[in-house]
């Protein structure tokens, strides 16, 4: 039987309010743990400014506890079930209820109409959990929404902390990028046609670092990118972006790369898209120094 706490439409804004409420105290629990692995990783990353009240990157964090969420979410007289449909809790056996997300750095994903839809949870070992209708849902859109509303060109990427560093080297130079964290599980169909819904120009950028595997993991973003862009372009770099951006001359040298990058996205025998990843070295004289 349908629940009518969560199909009517009462029902379904109590899921977009709890995933509110959630991110406030995610954010909340973040700011309140100076000393704690988070945030001693947004500082080691160089990210530091998305402690700032003012940061339009909200990140979280869930603390390592099993109940902290849940019972914050109950005093604010949410059900369980709302709960456990917005995918913030799990059934811990028949009756028990507890927090999903534990230990982990939280980014609100955002739907189509900027709803907040889903949460990522990012744990120390690098390990990615999600939460609601992720598939469906992007992170970073609202937060550079100005930047992509400018004309500014989607940089796919695979980790957060790089997505913000992109970011952050667009607003100090010219405002030409936006970065897109993929989480390393590529973008589905409804996110890169969710990401054209906001994307003003015609390029899609996809940045690759590290072994050939995530290379390859990389490409594979490529085939739904180029059902929705016209140009879409592959780019291999030594270092990755949060790497560039935090030494001298790095945002400089990282924008001239994703300025001069040509177009590699070429179609092979039966139509099926095949990347020939471009790899493009520092410039005389004008290397990071890494």
């Amino acid at each position: 039987m349908s629940d009518p706490e969560v199909t009517t439409a009462d029902g379904r804004r109590r899921l977009l309010e709890a995933n509110v409420v959630a991110a406030q105290f995610f954010r909340a629990e973040l700011l309140r743990a100076p000393g704690d692995w988070p945030v001693q990783h947004l500082k080691e990353a160089r990210i530091e400014q998305v402690l700032s009240a003012d940061s339009v990157w909200q990140i979280g964090y869930a603390p390592d506890t099993l109940t902290s969420l849940v019972d914050h979410l109950a005093a604010e007289n949410f059900s369980y079930s709302t709960m456990e449909r917005a995918g913030l809790v799990v059934r811990s056996g028949e009756t028990d209820v507890v927090d999903r997300f534990r230990d982990q750095l939280v980014l609100l994903a955002r739907d189509a109409q900027l709803r907040p839809a889903a949460f990522i949870g990012v744990g120390r070992d690098g390990q990615v959990q999600s939460s609601g209708l992720v598939s469906n849902a992007l992170v970073g859109i609202e937060e550079q929404l100005d930047l992509l509303r400018g004309g500014a060109t989607p940089v796919i990427v695979d980790d957060p902390v790089d997505a913000i560093a992109v970011s952050n080297v667009s607003r100090q130079l010219d405002g030409r990028w936006a970065g897109i964290p993929a989480f390393g599980a590529g973008l589905s169909t409804a996110q890169v046609r969710m990401l054209r819904k906001f994307s003003l120009g015609d390029t899609a950028i996809v940045i690759a670092v590290g072994d050939e595997h995530r290379r390859k993991l990389a490409s594979g973003y490529l085939l739904d990118l180029s059902l929705y862009y016209d140009r879409v372009r592959a780019v291999v770099m030594p270092y990755a972006p949060s790497t560039l951006a935090a030494v001298e001359f790095g945002p400089e040298y990282f924008n001239d790369v994703l300025a001069t990058g040509r177009p590699v996205l070429t179609y092979g025998v039966g139509g099926r898209a095949a990347a020939d990843l471009d790899y493009r070295p520092e410039s005389p004289g004008r290397g990071p120094g890494l």
